[in-house]
């Protein structure tokens, strides 16, 4: 595969991965931008993921399709994985979190209405829920967003209204990459 195949992996690719040390690894497999792997893991180069394993492109000698399939029918849907702190993994596990918020950068961009994620807990990466997209909202801003969406929906306890701010989000996102890319509400469902 080209680099610029290896762009469009979304979830739902199987592919082998040999490594420059000649170890082989199969799976399905998605791309990281390097913006986000910088933000995720601290190191600015292109990735792919599979399953808890990140690759990084330089490490990477050969990237084939693989003849592997899935037969779950989610899985023939696109597959985005993301990383839940231990409180909104329980959230979302609860069921009282079915909105996630998210900066809207390129890994986001990608997300449509139908696709599938994949959190994984910060906590234990083998802690793991899937949900599906049910639709997106988009903001130019935390701002507009906790303005518009409910709040309880996005994971704040009944108790925690009052103090509730968008600056909750700085934490997650620093306001020049807010102001860069825009954010979205992720609505979820767990009926599919």
């Amino acid at each position: 595969m080209t680099i610029e195949e290896i762009r469009h992996l979304n979830g739902y690719q199987f592919v082998r991965l040999t490594m420059t040390d000649g170890t082989v690894f199969e799976g399905e497999a998605i791309h990281d931008p390097a913006d986000y792997c910088f933000h995720e893991f601290g190191r600015d180069e292109e990735g792919v993921e599979i399953d808890h394993w990140l690759f990084y492109l330089s490490d990477i000698r050969s990237v084939e399709l693989s003849k592997e399939k899935d037969v779950n029918l989610w899985m023939s849907r696109p597959l985005h994985r993301m990383h839940l702190d231990p409180e909104a993994y329980a959230a979302v596990e609860d069921g009282k979190k079915t909105i996630e918020l998210r900066l809207y950068d390129e890994k986001r961009r990608r997300i449509q209405a139908g696709d599938i994620l994949r959190f994984e807990s910060t906590a234990d990466e083998l802690d793991v829920l899937y949900a599906q997209v049910e639709g997106m909202r988009f903001f130019a801003s935390f701002d507009e967003l906790y303005a518009a969406l409910p709040l309880t929906a996005c994971g704040y306890a009944p108790e925690e209204l009052k103090t509730a701010s968008p600056r909750d989000m700085d934490k997650y996102y620093a306001p020049e990459e807010q102001k860069k890319w825009g954010v979205v509400g992720i609505e979820l469902s767990f009926d599919f």
